[in-house]
């Protein structure tokens, strides 16, 4: 055994100690503690090891509030204290930046934080699985390939929980089996999506037909709107959605109101987990928006922030990949009676390419994957004249190689950090960009008096 102490955290919640110069990742250790731990795997650049007794706790450890925090591995930070989650996660946020970025901690500002623990995730994606004869949905644990059940999930929406534990139970009744890969038949996973005490929901199968008996008692369950179902019998399938979602009853779309603008979401369409935090993230964004001619959101998803921004600019074009996402979004703006506001579905770079060609761009809004913009979305843009980028990201890592690039015609202005998923080492972040040249003589003189005052 060896004892060794804590001085950061890493990206997946785990503490961070040095021995003879090497980082040593330790799960279930947080910072200011000392911790006596077992080595599990040695590389030469880094060390994996459990704490085996945590010899000194932080102050900012505390019990977590969910049964399942050991287990199941979801949620690491539970047992951390919530603004101290802030304050490691912006560090996470600045540690990232500087490295790989060169952009420099005084840009980042405080983290905008969602105070709710419970019930801020509005949609569950679940493996099912058949344990002592009974259909359970649950989580794979970290890097395994262990499947632990989860009879309660705390941070759902809960009436998500319910509706999720009630499908189960009807579909335990009626004898439905768990996804073999062999037959090809029976449940892979559930996917409940509930916004404002409405639920839409997916069964992810094989090649089963599912009796009406079953789509009429989960019809009943008080909430849901609409029953989807996807069959999906790849064996390493890395999108849990297969064929195209089928509609088995109810409502094509689930609606909610974001700044007074109502968004339809299919099943397969992408919408932040953290609803109401994701209103305060796009009104953020938006905010950023200068008035302006044209306006082109990328990975725009269901069209939310293009729509929201529909007074800032002359017109908007939104570009989003995933077809369904595309068309929602276009459904969504004529919804709303906004014509200014136009969607294609495109390749990020394919569609800003294409757009770039018959006219500039002044603003570019982004909400990439956490992969990133990949190398062509950056030479596009950095062969454009787009004037300002508001970027919102998911990955620390890939914000700051992104920038990096961009730095090369950009200024990185300020970078917001905003907590959607409280008890998880995940943070979301915007960082504004304005191209090299391009500052109104008023803000010019702003920083050149700013500058002269501190020196």
């Amino acid at each position: 055994m060896e004892k060794v102490e804590i001085i950061k955290m890493g990206i997946n919640g785990e503490g961070i100690a040095y021995v003879n110069h090497k980082p040593v990742f330790i799960k279930g250790a947080f910072p200011k503690e000392t911790a006596e731990i077992e080595i599990t795997e040695d590389n030469d650049r880094y060390t994996k090891a459990a704490a085996t007794k945590i010899v000194k706790e932080s102050e900012e450890r505390r019990k977590p509030l969910c049964s399942h925090a050991d287990s199941c591995g979801a949620c690491a930070l539970s047992a951390m204290d919530h603004k101290a989650q802030c304050h490691w996660k912006k560090e996470l946020l600045v540690e990232a930046l500087e490295k790989y970025g060169n952009v420099s901690r005084d840009l980042v500002r405080e983290v905008h934080s969602d105070h709710r623990e419970r019930g801020y995730r509005t949609q569950c994606k679940m493996p099912v699985q058949t344990v002592d004869k009974k259909l359970v949905s649950g989580l794979y644990e970290a890097g395994t390939n262990h499947f632990h059940p989860v009879d309660s999930c705390i941070v759902q929406d809960e009436t998500l929980e319910k509706t999720r534990l009630a499908i189960l139970n009807i579909l335990n009744k009626a004898g439905f089996p768990s996804y073999n890969q062999k037959t090809k038949s029976g449940l892979r996973y559930i996917v409940v999506r509930t916004l404002n005490g409405k639920s839409q929901c997916t069964l992810i199968t094989g090649k089963d037909i599912i009796k009406e008996d079953i789509i009429d008692k989960i019809m009943h369950i008080d909430g849901v709107v609409s029953l989807f179902q996807s069959i999906n019998t790849m064996r390493n399938a890395t999108d849990i959605f297969g064929s195209a979602c089928r509609k088995l009853a109810g409502a094509d779309y689930l609606t909610c109101m974001i700044n007074d603008i109502e968004i339809s979401l299919s099943p397969r369409a992408f919408f932040q987990l953290n609803a109401k935090q994701a209103e305060e993230l796009y009104r953020m964004a938006v905010n950023k928006i200068d008035p302006c001619d044209t306006l082109v959101e990328a990975y725009c998803g269901v069209g939310a922030m293009s729509l929201m921004a529909h007074e800032k600019a002359q017109q908007i074009i939104g570009i989003e990949s995933i077809e369904d996402a595309a068309k929602d979004a276009q459904y969504n703006a004529e919804r709303n009676g906004i014509d200014k506001v136009q969607f294609m579905c495109a390749d990020a770079a394919d569609g800003l390419n294409n757009v770039l060609s018959e006219k500039e761009v002044d603003t570019l809004l982004v909400d990439p994957p956490r992969s990133g913009m990949d190398e062509r979305m950056l030479e596009t843009i950095l062969s454009s004249t787009i004037k300002k980028i508001i970027y919102i990201s998911c990955n620390p890592a890939t914000l700051a190689k992104n920038l990096k690039v961009l730095k090369k015609d950009y200024q990185v202005v300020t970078v917001i950090p905003f907590d959607l998923f409280p008890d998880t080492p995940h943070i979301e972040a915007i960082a504004v960009l304005q191209r090299n040249g391009t500052f109104s003589k008023k803000k010019s003189r702003r920083r050149k008096y700013k500058r002269k005052k501190k020196a």
